[in-house]
């Protein structure tokens, strides 16, 4: 398992990388470099979405299997990140629950 500071260093140079311009979908990041730091998710919650489907309310991120282990392509969480829905009060924000939009 890695540690958070480990997790937080291998982001950091993924998101120094990105924006030296190197390509977002040739960029891999460990779960642990995901989530909580990009995506605010426990691991117990992200292996079950993966399971599921559903994280956050959403569909789950897309992810690649290497081997035994997960990794998200930088390019897929910043458009799962992307796709959420900006809201400016709590009540729009549970209309959007409800089907509206």
């Amino acid at each position: 398992m890695r540690t958070t500071s480990n997790a937080a260093a291998i982001l950091a140079n993924a998101l120094a990388r990105y924006r030296d311009g190197f390509d977002p979908a040739l960029i891999e990041l460990p779960e642990s470099a995901v989530f909580p730091h990009l995506i605010p998710a426990q691991p117990s919650t992200v292996r079950k979405s993966r399971v599921t489907g559903s994280l956050l309310g959403k569909p789950t991120p897309p992810f690649v299997k290497r081997g035994r282990a997960i990794r998200y392509r930088l390019s897929d969480v910043l458009a799962w990140l992307a796709d959420g829905n900006a809201v400016g009060s709590t009540a729009a924000a549970s209309r959007f629950g409800e089907g509206g939009q």
